[in-house]
């Protein structure tokens, strides 16, 4: 199963007490474990999104769920399954697009 993870910010930047490092650092090894194939944010830079590779949607929820942004509350995160050909075939991403996936 593969799941694109939403994120939006919640909190103004100025109360992040999570650096953008700890995110990257956190980023990288999901990467290199295979369990975040693309990350980035939409054109349009109302959402960030990751396309997760993930066995459940409880495992794609504890894997979005150790971003140290989503931990320290800085970002939230809705869940949409999709499947391998949809991925692949509907980029580039827009907010109003992965909205309509819902």
């Amino acid at each position: 199963m593969w799941y694109l993870v939403l994120r939006r910010p919640v909190k103004p930047r100025e109360e992040w007490t999570v650096s953008l490092d700890q995110h990257l650092v956190w980023m990288k090894q999901q990467h290199e474990a295979g369990k975040i194939l693309f990350s980035g944010p939409t054109p349009d830079r109302k959402l960030g999104i990751y396309v997760i590779r993930a066995g459940s949607r409880q495992e794609a929820e504890e894997i979005a769920g150790g971003d140290p942004y989503t931990a320290a509350g800085f970002t939230a995160f809705d869940l949409i399954e999709w499947e391998v050909h949809q991925i692949m075939g509907a980029g580039p991403f827009t907010a109003a697009g992965l909205q309509a996936h819902k």
